[in-house]
């Protein structure tokens, strides 16, 4: 089988899984509206743990969790003390303002610990399960990339923790891993080279689990965030502040990337992640030992150059510049962070996988759900629309 068709069949089969998924939810709603249940009191909500809960990505998924009311979260992570758990920390105050007992904090919890986890996940229904290979303390990178011997072997304790936690705790009754997309070449097409290590190691975690008898959701997801753009949508100046966590890479003549400019990403932002995993927390009937697949977005670098040129007010141009692969092969050699999004890229963009939609259309069934944080919305919100053009000389 050629690499073109073996793609186009799995992101056929993707597209009409979701389509059954988003059919049975949408019916499952109706019928609860048809009889719904009186209210709940917070202590009567359903308990979900989150881990890594300081992670951009994990972040955005408690803050959802909390902000749809329908479930006690217990936000779980290693070192209190760090910006990113006072970013947490915020969140927690103003939760606790407005409805107490809806989200609680529990630091010291390490993810390779299974003492710790089965104590972090106690009393729960519910946990979302992220694991890495990034065994950084105080964000430098220790194992990733470089390294598939130590690299595997750091998942894999994490996994085997997180394993026995669960087997602990008979409550938890429904777990969500977020995973890359499929693989869809290899083993398939000839000469087809195997996923990253990192990324075959994560494909393999969610059947890996369900063969234990864990009830998993795996929310498949693209590795290109919004972030590209956008450090961190919780920075509170998020128009145009000063420091580099307040800002966006976006300017006047330039938008920046790494792929071919004519090469569709699937790109994601981490609120749309944090809506799903409620959704699929909400309807465990629908989502039980499922796959789900998401994006935000899918575009080539010129079709957004010309979406930010379409939605700016004042006329003002902007030009795709891509960072150069040659100068991320040479960074790779000095920085393991640099060998994660090379390798990524390389393995995409040398047109042997593909991701799992391969248009923008393909992703109207999850709007019947969740409106999405579009590339429209993304620039609306970061203020893009407002640039004007520079004043000439």
């Amino acid at each position: 089988m050629d690499r073109d068709t073996a793609v186009r069949l799995a992101q056929q089969a993707i597209k009409a899984n979701n389509k059954r998924l988003i059919d049975a939810l949408l019916a499952r709603k109706a019928e609860r509206e048809r009889s719904p249940q009186p209210p709940r009191s917070v202590a009567e909500l359903p308990l979900v743990a989150v881990t890594c809960a300081t992670g951009w990505e994990c972040y955005a998924i408690v803050e959802e969790l909390v902000k749809s009311g329908k479930f006690r979260v217990r936000a779980l992570y290693r070192t209190p003390g760090t910006q990113a758990a006072e970013r947490l920390e915020t969140l927690f105050r103003e939760t606790e303002a407005r409805e107490p007992g809806l989200l609680t904090l529990l630091s010291g919890v390490d993810m390779n610990s299974a003492a710790k986890l089965t104590e972090a996940f106690a009393g729960c229904q519910g946990v979302v399960l992220y694991y890495t290979a990034n065994t950084s303390k105080a964000g430098k990178v220790t194992n990733h990339g470089k390294d598939p011997v130590g690299g595997r072997a750091a998942v894999m304790r994490q996994v085997m923790a997180s394993l026995e936690a669960l087997k602990a705790n008979p409550s938890v009754q429904h777990c969500i891993t977020l995973i890359f997309p499929t693989d869809k070449v290899h083993g398939l097409v000839d000469a087809a080279p195997p996923a990253p290590w990192w990324i075959e190691q994560k494909l393999r975690l969610t059947p890996f689990l369900r063969s234990q008898g864990v009830n998993v959701t795996c929310i498949y997801r693209p590795a290109y965030y919004y972030a590209m753009h956008r450090v961190d949508y919780t920075a509170k100046e998020h128009f145009r502040g000063d420091s580099s966590l307040s800002r966006t890479m976006i300017r006047e003549n330039n938008i920046p990337g790494i792929t071919e400019p004519d090469f569709l990403v699937n790109w994601v932002d981490v609120r749309d992640i944090g809506k799903w995993v409620g959704t699929c927390f909400e309807y465990p009937e629908v989502f039980a030992n499922e796959d789900l697949s998401i994006a935000s977005s899918a575009h080539t670098a010129h079709e957004l150059v010309a979406i930010a040129e379409r939605e700016n007010r004042h006329g003002t141009r902007f030009k795709y510049k891509q960072f150069p692969l040659w100068l991320m092969k040479t960074l790779s050699f000095f920085s393991e962070e640099v060998v994660y999004p090379l390798r990524y890229a390389e393995w995409y963009t040398d047109r042997t996988n593909g991701y799992d939609f391969a248009s923008n259309d393909d992703l109207a069934d999850l709007d019947r759900v969740h409106p999405r944080w579009t590339f429209e919305r993304e620039l609306e919100f970061w203020g893009i629309n407002d640039i004007k053009p520079a004043a000439k000389a």
